[in-house]
């Protein structure tokens, strides 16, 4: 299992898509740092009679804004890159016509997909300690120009931190789910991120209690509350069974991708 583990760790690192998703992933986690700093400070209404929303640029003080700070990469939504890895680590072969060869080498199908699930999962967890670089050679900096306490900022990692890591390699294992069901690389990434930016979104604004149960919002509650999505931090699930509900959300597709697709002849 260990080779077959480094062979598919060897694959992601040498094809382009995985540096393209993590060149992303960096790109939100800036995102989410600038968003972390930004306060409403009530509307101002334009001599056209347009209505904007005035911003200030200041240091976050709130334990959630802290915690926003330093989840940056889930608050700009790079947790979700960590799904599109899980695709990427599972459809690659089928788009370029190699999954022969793969299971010519190793037979047995139930090893190569728990390889590759270890091996996105852990590539999953890179993203995660990528976004915390961000965070610190760009978030700290700028918290302390504007006037930040950096003991303030230290108290919210252990609150974070674990669960961000734990987040990020969940969702990369959710992305095998889907990429394992689906197989088509295209289909399953524009799955993955409908369920992120349409599914979530409506669930959020009619049924809440529901949207709760969703992936966005069972990450952050396992995140320490950085909230990416329209969920009241007070509706969030526990953190332990928000890791449950993760986990479910990606070994269920995982199984039935297994057994209704992943199983089948692909010559």
């Amino acid at each position: 299992m260990t080779r077959l583990v480094r062979a598919e760790l060897f694959k992601l690192r040498t094809t382009p898509g995985p540096w393209v998703v993590l060149a992303a992933t960096l790109g939100f986690t800036a995102l989410g740092i600038v968003a972390a700093f930004l306060v409403s400070k009530g509307v101002v209404i334009t001599r056209g009679g347009a209505v904007r929303r005035h911003l200030e640029f200041v240091a976050p003080t709130t334990v959630n804004r802290l915690r926003r700070l330093i989840g940056a990469g889930f608050e700009g939504g790079g947790v979700w890159m960590a799904a599109v890895i899980g695709v990427l680590g599972i459809t690659g072969e089928y788009r370029h016509k190699v999954m022969t060869t793969t299971l010519l080498a190793q037979p047995v199908r139930w090893r190569v997909l728990v390889a590759k699930s270890i091996a996105s999962v852990i590539w999953g967890l890179g993203l995660g300690i990528a976004s915390l670089v961000i965070v610190a050679a760009m978030g700290v900096p700028l918290f302390v120009s504007q006037g930040g306490a950096l003991s303030a900022l230290s108290h919210q990692v252990g609150a974070v931190v674990p669960g961000l890591l734990g987040a990020f390699a969940l969702m990369a294992l959710l992305g095998v789910g889907f990429g394992s069901l689906l197989q088509n690389q295209v289909a399953s990434v524009l799955v993955v991120l409908g369920v992120a930016l349409i599914l979530e979104p409506i669930f959020d604004g009619l049924v809440p209690a529901a949207g709760r149960w969703l992936p966005s919002a069972a990450a952050a509650a396992v995140a320490g509350g950085s909230l990416a999505t329209g969920t009241a931090h007070a509706q969030l699930l526990a953190w332990w069974l928000a890791v449950i509900v993760l986990v479910a959300w990606g070994l269920v597709p995982t199984v039935l991708g297994f057994f209704a697709t992943f199983s089948r002849d692909v010559t």
